[in-house]
């Protein structure tokens, strides 16, 4: 086998392994960022008729330009969008039997009078205290809840960044090895 011949082969056993594993590095990294059941190819896919139809669409400008034609009329509909909000709120209700007569007992009348203020202040007071409770508790609950939240988000970005990271050096190390096919291949010219 000719020296040639061995450029050759390496040239290309190295350009076909450094593709292959550059496309893995790819469909590493897109599976690692994007949403979970996405399509790699699909999404390739895509990529590639959008790319196509603005180059079209840029071409069949330029050509109507050229041939100075008006851009067609577009007719598009319009959609609604419909919000609803609620609002609710609770209400206690405190009653009292009827109040002696003023008139007839004024001392029994102060008294009762007294006796319901103070009845609804320390109502009152004990209502500002339990709901005080209840919103330190909800405060520490919410903050354990942002604290677990925050250590999950932070641990599942540094695996995705590693994830990623991974990718990206299959992906380099692909393109190396394609660039060291591309070498071996000059060396080929080279030899003969």
């Amino acid at each position: 086998m000719s020296a040639e011949t061995t450029f050759n082969l390496i040239s290309v056993g190295l350009s076909a392994l450094g593709l292959i594993n550059a496309a893995d590095g790819f469909r590493r990294t897109f599976k690692h960022v994007a949403a979970p059941g996405d399509p790699f190819f699909r999404r390739v896919l895509a990529t590639e008729v959008a790319m196509v139809a603005r180059w079209r669409s840029g071409l069949t400008r330029a050509v109507r330009r050229a041939f100075r034609r008006p851009a067609p009329t577009i007719t598009a509909t319009l959609g609604t969008a419909l919000s609803v909000e609620a609002a609710m709120s609770a209400r206690g209700l405190v009653q009292f039997g009827p109040l002696p007569d003023v008139t007839q007992e004024p001392a029994a009348f102060t008294a009762e009078v007294e006796r319901r203020l103070n009845r609804v202040y320390r109502l009152a007071q004990d209502v500002q205290h339990d709901l005080r409770q209840e919103e330190q508790i909800r405060d520490m609950g919410d903050q354990r809840v942002a604290t677990d939240l925050g250590a999950q988000i932070s641990a599942l970005d540094e695996e995705a960044k590693r994830d990623a990271l991974e990718g990206l050096r299959e992906q380099v190390l692909g393109w190396f090895l394609v660039a060291v096919g591309l070498i071996a291949q000059v060396a080929a010219l080279l030899a003969s």
